[in-house]
This record gives C-alpha cells, structure tokens and sequence, in this order.
C-alpha cells in the first residue's frame, strides 16, 4: 500500500506546484519524502571582447546581442527511520536544460545515499558537494547569476560536486567536521588553465578534510585540504582558509584558496584565489557585491599571471517564498577572461520559481 501511494504521489506533486519550496509527498511516523524543484530564466547580454571563446562572448570585437536561456532543477529527497540511533537517508537532483539543441538536457547533480547515527556523525556514499566546498568555500558563493570565479579549476571551486565518494560529517560543539575519500574518476583533471598535465586527466583517488569553528557571535572560522592523485605520478593539493561573520541582516565573508600541481617531472603549476563578498537583507530585497581575483604561476610560465579580476553587484527581491527575481552586474579586468568566457561587461535581468 505505501508503494502504491508514493507512486501516485510523484507524478502528482511533479505536475502541480506549491507555495512552498518543497512538497512533502508522503510521510509516516518513521519514513518521509520530499519532492522539489525550480524553473530559472536569465536575460543576459555580454559587451564586446576580442575572444572567440566563450559562453557569452562573439568573435574578434563584435557586441554580443541578448541572449535569453531557461533551465530547471527537479529532485527527490527523503529518510526512513531504521533504529533509534540510525536513519538512512537518500537525494536525487538532476538539472534540465530548457534548449532543445543543448546536448546535456538532463544531468545528475546529486545522487547520493546515506545513514545517520545522531551524536556519532553521518555518512553518505554517491555523488555529492566536496566538503572543501560545503564547509569552506560556499561563504563565497552568494550570487545568483555569476560569482566564485576565483575558484575556476580547484577541487571544490570547479568540481563543487563529483561522484564517487564517501562523505562523513559531525559536529563537535562548536566544531563541524567534514572529511571525504573520493575514488577513482575518469573526468578529474589537474590545473589546465596553465597547458599543465595533458596527458595525465584520470584521478586515480582524492581526499580531504575540513573544519568550521563557530564562535557563538556570529563569527565563523573555516580551513580545509584536499589532494588529488593522478596517472603518471602527478598530484595536486588544495587548500582553502576563510572567515564569514553575519550581524542581524548584513554578511561578510573572505576567502583564500590555492593549489599545487606537479606532474611526475616536478613541474609546477599554480593557482591562488582570493574572494571578498557582502550582503545586506532589508525585507524581501538583498543588496550584494563582490570581488574576486585568481593568479596563476608556475616552473612552465613566464612570471604570475592574472587569470580573473572581477568586480560584481547584484540586487535581489523575494516577491514570495517561492519565487523571486534579481539584476547583476559582473565587470572583468583579468588578461584571461577572454579565454575563461567572461567579456569586460556583462549584465543579467533573471527570474526564479521555486517548488
């Protein structure tokens, strides 16, 4: 009967929207379900660069016209009671493309399963956020539209979510930890902005750990490491340190990131990234801003190079829970953002509707 009832309920909660961000589609005194989504269209228009690569950018110069894109997100969430000390527990989220000449219209953003012991921590297993990013760098990632260049191409920055590991987190008081072993993926990559490790792409293993201390005044202090092993003895190690600090309705956060790459002939090749943002909430309007900067070095380049320099403002409003609109301005200064597909000025006017 209960199978029966939750194969009814799906389809249902799929095809009818609700005023909150999520429909509960079944639930029992040990067992629930969760079933959400969200539809987003973006306006954006991109000024002129001199690349000819890019997501928003024309060839050599020419102003590059309005271009409005929609996509969508629709996932499945729930937990069962096992014991009294353990529940098990399950997400499933896939992104949708809205075009139809797009070739990935249907991807996995999570997939993952899990148990938790209470006091003892909890563990999940599938395709998930690194902790790198869910206990450090997301202070950062406070932007609709754009942010978190900086973090382009550094485990937990790029790679926010990937597959194939096992997460465990707990806190300790005042402390949350989060440790994670990845195995073996075929799509890991070392530092490619530097034309660094071509022929070694495969990651053989990665782990990491991080830690948050939550001060109680609003103050919270984060550090993590992570390392990556590859094919033909190359590695890289990723580290990041941040502050975030929330008083009433404004936020504050810093972030310092990098990483080393070597290859199996000790050559190295380096990313740093640094990102400071702000917030302040008044009512259902978030005022934002931020700037974030990424230099590459290395023993196969000439000097440090500035890859991304990018000053960004945006404005939100939350007509309701559920839906909400904003405007963002990017400005990039980085001798790079060409090849990264970033133009000097871009503009977004979106729209977000949430179930």
């Amino acid at each position: 009967m209960k199978k029966t009832i939750l194969a009814l309920a799906v389809p249902a909660a799929l095809l009818v929207a609700g005023t909150a961000t999520a429909a509960n589609v079944y639930k029992t005194d040990t067992q629930s379900v969760d079933v959400y989504g969200h539809v987003e269209v973006d306006l954006t228009h991109a000024g002129s660069d001199t690349s000819d690569s890019g997501s928003h950018t024309g060839k050599s110069g020419t102003d590059v016209q309005n271009d409005l894109s929609s996509y969508g997100r629709l996932g499945m969430k729930g937990s069962t009671k096992v014991t009294d000390n353990m529940t098990a527990f399950g997400r499933a989220e896939w992104k949708v493309a809205g075009q139809n000449s797009d070739g990935d219209q249907f991807s996995t953003r999570y997939m993952y399963m899990g148990l938790d012991f209470g006091d003892a921590g909890n563990v999940k297993f599938g395709q998930a956020a690194v902790p790198l990013y869910t206990n450090v760098m997301s202070i950062v990632d406070i932007f609709d539209e754009w942010g978190y260049e900086a973090q382009a191409d550094v485990y937990g920055g790029s790679s926010t979510r990937v597959s194939n590991q096992v997460i465990y987190s707990n806190d300790f008081g005042p402390v949350t930890f989060q440790g994670s072993y990845q195995f073996h993926d075929e799509s890991g990559t070392v530092n490619k902005k530097n034309n660094y490790g071509t022929g070694s792409k495969v990651q053989n293993s990665a782990y990491s750990a991080t830690v948050s201390y939550h001060t109680g005044v609003g103050l919270n202090v984060r550090a993590g490491y992570a390392r990556q092993n590859y094919d033909a003895s190359a590695s890289k190690n990723t580290w990041a340190m941040g502050l975030d600090y929330t008083m009433n309705n404004l936020y504050l956060a810093a972030l310092y990131d990098g990483s080393k790459a070597t290859n199996s002939s000790d050559v190295d090749s380096n990313v740093a990234g640094y990102d400071l943002v702000a917030a302040y909430t008044m009512g259902k309007t978030r005022v934002y801003t931020g700037y974030g900067i990424q230099r590459l070095s290395g023993d196969a380049m000439t000097g440090t190079k500035t890859a991304i320099n990018a000053y960004k403002l945006g404005a939100e409003y939350n007509f309701t829970s559920n839906f909400l609109s904003w405007v963002e301005y990017r400005h990039n200064n980085g001798s790079a953002d060409g090849t990264n597909g970033y133009a000097p000025n871009e503009f977004a006017v979106s729209g977000e509707y949430k179930f």
